[in-house]
């Protein structure tokens, strides 16, 4: 994974999610020293629909860094057909290098047959 466009990481990052917040059954959870935020916002009018998903992963201390994770669903018509999906991340604060070496460390964690701890704490909000 070279940069946070391309599949590869989209795939590790719902790989991620999925397994440190089964269901997304909280909106705020951390997992190995990064504290996840969720948001959702949504709009359904008579012929179009949205639904936007802020994800804002965090890792504090010395070398922290904030990246943020955007997915957008839209549909149209009376069936509402999917119209549109929107993909992207970018880093808001720290170092592009920092975020990308941990993102490797869960990959090989992942890829190495390793299992990944749960959320670590995790208050639904």
């Amino acid at each position: 994974m070279k940069s946070f466009g391309q599949p590869s990481f989209f795939r590790l990052f719902d790989l991620l999610v999925s397994v440190t917040n089964p269901g997304l059954k909280r909106s705020l959870w951390t997992h190995d020293g990064v504290e996840f935020q969720r948001e959702r916002h949504s709009f359904t009018g008579p012929r179009h629909g949205l639904v936007v998903e802020i994800f804002t992963l965090t890792r504090s201390g010395r070398r922290g860094w904030s990246l943020m994770v955007i997915k957008e669903y839209w549909w149209a018509g009376e069936e509402s057909k999917a119209l549109k999906n929107l993909r992207w991340a970018r880093p808001t604060s720290g170092q592009r290098a920092d975020i990308l070496a941990w993102l490797r460390a869960q990959d090989a964690k992942i890829g190495g047959g390793q299992e990944l701890a749960p959320a670590e704490d995790g208050d639904a909000i």
